[in-house]
């Protein structure tokens, strides 16, 4: 696959397109809105274990509390917000390859 020469796009044109600066409020919300929301997840855990000790200590199956199911959780949550990452990154690389074929320089001898 040969390599697209980006030396002849006027980024500046792009960045102030509208299209553009709709990308970026929409990723600027994906990238902000989840670390938020993993912190939210994070201090209930703390929360919890300061004044919830009676679910906390809760037996749920073995010797397993609800405190140490909550706390493995993480390990899945994580796992699950880098997959959604990566699938929505994806998402938004094509987005901007878009923008980017629309407004750069037309390809000529093709």
């Amino acid at each position: 696959m040969a390599k697209k020469d980006n030396s002849h796009i006027n980024y500046s044109e792009i960045y102030e397109t509208e299209e553009f600066k709709s990308y970026k409020r929409k990723k600027y919300v994906f990238v902000f809105t989840v670390p938020i929301l993993f912190l939210f997840y994070y201090l209930a855990f703390i929360m919890m274990s300061a004044y919830m000790k009676s679910l906390m200590t809760t037996i749920v199956f073995g010797n397993f509390t609800f405190g140490y199911l909550f706390g493995a959780s993480y390990f899945v949550v994580v796992w699950i917000l880098a997959f959604i990452y990566v699938g929505v990154a994806k998402k938004y690389d094509k987005e901007v390859e878009q923008i980017i074929n629309k407004y750069g320089p037309e390809e000529k001898g093709a």
